[in-house]
């Protein structure tokens, strides 16, 4: 008799081992839904300024003369257009070098191509 009750004994505790196994999982499992719903729901509240922020922006956009200053002088056409130029230099020589990079990576430099 005491055999009998030692085994149900050890299989009661197997089983509660397992329902705690299960339940750990089940936890976790929730948890991780749980901060995915609430990253989602952040994420979304994001979404909503942004859209709120580009609505008032195409506004303003319409009232673009009180925002940007109208270059009126031909000098500060010519400021604007260096600005531009020198900006622009700086790319093609960002992208000269790039392009170079990928001609040494890739085995192209052969006689001047």
């Amino acid at each position: 008799m005491i055999e009998f009750i030692q085994k149900q004994i050890e299989a009661s505790e197997r089983l509660f081992e397992m329902m705690r196994t299960d339940h750990d999982t089940r936890m976790k499992e929730m948890e991780h839904w749980a901060r995915t719903t609430q990253s989602l729901v952040e994420k979304l509240a994001e979404r909503d300024t942004t859209i709120d922020m580009l609505r008032k922006n195409v506004i303003n956009v319409s009232k673009m003369d009180t925002i940007v200053p109208k270059i009126e002088t031909p000098e500060q056409q010519i400021t604007v257009l260096e600005e531009q130029i020198k900006h622009l230099s700086g790319q093609i020589l960002r992208l000269k070098d790039e392009n170079e990079a990928l001609r040494l990576d890739l085995g192209l430099k052969v006689h001047g191509l």
